[in-house]
């Protein structure tokens, strides 16, 4: 079968592409380059990210030793139009969005798919883990490197020629794979900040896209001034480090991006019970319109039950229990068990 692997540079992705060589596949690997090789020779890197000018020095070291082709995939322009433009439109909004969701959707699952498809390929693959049977989207059988979240933004209709092989393993059980297989990245460190933010300095990243960080007030739930925060979208919900002394812990509640002030409570002002979510995506076929699930708000946050009532692209959500910073922009993802059903930005 012939297989196109979106090949990062990384350990994951490597190992997804040698596993299916194995297994008697024709692959042809396809490397992205997010951003210009020059913006990360300007932007000093703190911690690992993807798509960097070392990223794709590994590919085509993994490429030449598997002995695969490699095509590198200039999309820069592509993702700065549609992943960068989303995010600094949510911060305009008060909002605090995940780029990452939307880069699966529209660019390693999107136009990187749809040129996997018109190469030929049969089927498409990355290093992910999460797994997909019968056309379904699962989580991965290492529920500490699960990524089914972040992934529950795919088209589901292109489910069914998507596969994860990484997605049957533990992270322990890749690594080692990579070493015998003497594939150099074996021991390779994990991406962990935004491809376009390599410096972890948001503020200036806001700043130089033209967005005005504007300082305003901080106030309490009952309206009073406790400080001035240096603008909003440098702020999340829950975020407890607000450089301000009022003798308690105080959390932010809410962002008023009409009035540009911070509104900050105390942690149990941070719960909430009941949401709405847009932008729906259905992982799944004739689901109900009222249905049980449980929703996860955060990569690393533990699924609570809950009843969903679904309006045409919207939905209420009813937590059976308080969730703690419930924040909009941010994904709700909706699980049977292992099954990904439905996901959504939550409002």
């Amino acid at each position: 079968m012939k297989i196109g692997v979106a090949l990062s540079g990384g350990v994951d992705s490597a190992v997804a592409l040698y596993t299916l060589l194995k297994a008697g596949h024709q692959i042809t690997a396809y490397h992205i380059k997010t951003m210009p090789d020059e913006f990360y020779i300007e932007r000093k890197i703190k911690h690992k990210v993807c798509c960097s000018p070392s990223d794709t020095y590994d590919a085509r070291m993994i490429a030449d030793k598997l002995g695969v082709r490699l095509k590198i995939v200039h999309m820069e322009s592509f993702f700065r139009n549609t992943v960068i433009s989303y995010f600094l439109s949510e911060h305009k909004k008060g909002r605090t969005p995940n780029p990452c969701y939307f880069c699966n959707r529209w660019v390693k699952f999107g136009k990187l798919f749809d040129l996997m498809m018109e190469d030929g390929m049969e089927m498409v693959s990355s290093g992910h883990y999460a797994r997909v049977i019968d056309g379904k989207l699962y989580k991965a059988v290492d529920k500490q490197k699960d990524q089914s979240y972040f992934l529950s933004s795919i088209d589901r209709r292109k489910l069914s020629k998507i596969i994860f092989p990484n997605g049957d393993y533990k992270k322990e059980e890749i690594r080692k794979i990579a070493r015998e297989a003497g594939i150099h990245v074996h021991d390779k460190t994990e991406s962990q900040d935004l491809c376009f933010i390599p410096d972890g300095d948001q503020k200036r990243f806001l700043l130089e896209n033209g967005l005005d960080l504007n300082k305003g007030y901080i106030v309490d739930e009952n309206g009073k001034i406790v400080g001035e925060h240096e603008g909003l979208s440098l702020y999340t919900i829950g975020q407890r480090k607000l450089k301000i002394a009022t003798g308690k812990k105080l959390y932010v509640t809410f962002k008023d991006p009409v009035k540009n002030i911070l509104i900050v409570g105390e942690k149990s002002a941070v719960f909430r019970k009941k949401f709405k979510v847009s932008n729906l995506n259905f992982l799944v076929e004739d689901l109900p319109r009222v249905f049980r699930a449980s929703v996860k708000v955060r990569k690393k946050i533990e699924e609570v039950e809950c009843t969903v009532t679904v309006f045409n692209n919207e939905a209420e959500v009813i937590a059976s229990q308080p969730i703690f910073a419930v924040t909009p922009g941010q994904i709700a993802a909706f699980y049977n068990e292992d099954l990904v059903i439905m996901a959504g930005i939550i409002d």
